[in-house]
């Protein structure tokens, strides 16, 4: 496989700034309640780089991993500087919607979704579409498949487990 496409090689500082920001985005509303970022950082930081607007769909698509998830995702802190194959896989889906392949979003997403739960997730494509009027463009990325047994099996985890840290 080309390096390039190879995210298995990407840490959080290789990605391109629009990928940065999305997963800085996704890490910290998905740790809302701490202290740093707060909610107001974060709108800051996307009203910075004019995509305010794609915050309360940030906080839709956090919701709904919370709320319907079958198989937890890897989230790291948002100063972490390793990347989760979670997070690569959110890349990817929310590229996809960039792209308007639409399907291909959708099954990333049942990854870790029920099948209602990849149709509410594809709220992203609200997202992905202000990155790309903002000119934040997602790369369409490779990664490897996930065990596919692993992600038909219903799953419960428990709280403070390392698929967020």
């Amino acid at each position: 496989m080309d390096r390039s496409t190879d995210t298995r090689t990407l840490s959080f500082p290789a990605l391109c700034a629009a990928e940065r920001l999305l997963i800085w985005g996704f890490r910290a509303k998905a740790r809302s309640g701490t202290a740093v970022p707060t909610a107001a950082d974060i709108q800051h930081v996307y009203d910075h780089f004019r995509v305010g607007d794609a915050v309360p769909s940030l906080e839709a698509i956090v919701e709904i991993f919370a709320c319907t998830a079958h198989t937890p995702i890897e989230v790291h802190c948002p100063t972490c500087p390793k990347m989760s194959g979670s997070e690569h896989g959110i890349l990817r889906a929310i590229a996809a919607a960039q792209e308007e392949r639409i399907e291909v979003a959708r099954q990333q997403f049942e990854c870790w979704l029920p099948p209602v739960g990849a149709d509410w997730a594809l709220v992203v494509r609200g997202l992905a579409t202000i990155f790309r009027m903002a000119g934040l463009i997602l790369p369409d990325r490779q990664i490897r498949p996930l065990d596919v047994a692993r992600t038909m099996t219903m799953q419960s985890w428990f709280v403070g487990s390392p698929t967020l840290h």
